[in-house]
């Protein structure tokens, strides 16, 4: 009777603290900064996907707010986004290496193609790549976490490590220099990125490990946005 009234009690404290008996502990801080990119890359390629929200000011002073689902293939990578630029939303995809931005009916009636998609490129000389393409290349690799990954390994030096929480859950928080640049990342108790911050953008993931499926355009629907 003891030993039950003891468990009912531990329950009962649980319950109460809204806490899980079996969450997992901050993992221990890692003073290298290549330890730390091998275990988020590892952290990320075994959870494989996420969602993700995006908060930054682009140059010429535009807010940016980002809401995606990401699927973490390494160079493979894709993402599924809705851009709220200046209050102005759109879809885009990333699929296979190439940016698909969906085109409003207004633009679709200004290109004259009846195509629902566009490609726009980081250095486009149209007007959509223009204006958002080398924005919105610089938004899908702040917001992999594989690629982040990959430059906290070239490049990145942890001036201070600690485990504490973020958001109510444990986490290990990184303060990092990436030649210069400074960052700062949150890690869960699996060593998968729960928030990043890049200069001007934060990066919040969570959702891992759920079920996202994100495919290109049909050919027929991308048109030419020159």
């Amino acid at each position: 009777m003891r030993a039950t009234g003891f468990a009912a009690v531990c329950t009962a404290l649980v319950l109460l603290s809204g806490c899980s008996a079996e969450e997992k502990p901050a993992a221990p801080p890692l003073a290298d900064a290549a330890q730390l990119a091998s275990a988020a890359g590892a952290g990320t390629q075994k959870a494989r996907s996420s969602k993700i929200a995006l908060e930054t000011t682009a140059e010429d002073g535009r807010k940016v707010v980002v809401t995606s689902s990401g699927l973490y293939e390494g160079p493979n990578s894709k993402f599924s986004m809705v851009a709220e630029i200046a209050g102005e939303k759109r879809d885009l995809i990333f699929a296979d290496g190439v940016l698909y931005y969906h085109l409003s009916d207004a633009q679709v009636q200004e290109h004259k193609t009846g195509k629902e998609w566009v490609k726009i490129t980081a250095d486009g000389k149209d007007a959509l790549s223009a204006a958002n393409g080398k924005l919105m290349t610089d938004v899908v690799e702040a917001m992999d976490p594989t690629r982040t990954a990959d430059r906290i390994s070239k490049t990145g030096k942890v001036t201070k490590a600690e485990q504490g929480g973020l958001n109510g859950a444990a986490a290990t928080h990184y303060v990092l220099d990436l030649g210069g640049a400074p960052a700062e990342v949150w890690l869960d108790a699996d060593q998968r990125p729960v928030r990043v911050t890049l200069g001007k953008a934060t990066i919040k993931y969570d959702s891992w490990a759920s079920d996202v499926v994100i495919i290109a355009p049909p050919p027929e629907a991308v048109g030419d946005s020159r």
